[in-house]
């Protein structure tokens, strides 16, 4: 009976899966370089992450995805390094499995949120913020 009652049930459609393959892109291209200048910040510079860690370890994998944060030679950082600098600027204690996490935050199971992607994509399109990581964080004074 509990099968026959849940079978109808369709998944909700996440925000960004409703934009077209161009804007998704832009978005995503844009929270790369928004994050890739929080990671050039400083730890004294009192930033604080506003959100979940399991956001903060999703934003790293979407834009460890995009293989746009890269070194001196050319070659995209490696995703534990991307984690520990973005937990070590934002004052979030760093997990020991950052991959376990970022998969977890992939599958989101049981739990009825968004990806910080498709939250990200809403805030650009809808509430036309062109910043929407700066309210993510915050700073401190000290």
């Amino acid at each position: 009976m509990v099968i026959e009652m849940n079978a109808h049930t369709k998944r909700t459609t996440e925000f960004a899966d409703t934009l077209t393959r161009e804007q998704r892109e832009y978005a995503r291209n844009e929270m790369a370089r928004q994050f890739a200048e929080l990671l050039a910040r400083s730890p004294d510079e009192n930033l604080y992450w506003n959100e979940s860690k399991t956001d903060l370890i999703d934003l790293s994998h979407d834009v460890y995805m995009t293989e746009s944060l890269v070194d001196g030679q050319g070659r995209p950082f490696p995703f534990g390094s991307i984690v520990k600098r973005a937990c070590a600027v934002l004052h979030v204690p760093a997990p020991s499995n950052p991959y376990s996490m970022a998969f977890n935050a992939r599958n989101r199971k049981g739990v009825r949120q968004s990806s910080l992607f498709s939250r990200y994509c809403w805030l650009m399109f809808v509430k036309q913020d062109r910043r929407p990581l700066n309210g993510m964080v915050k700073k401190i004074s000290g």
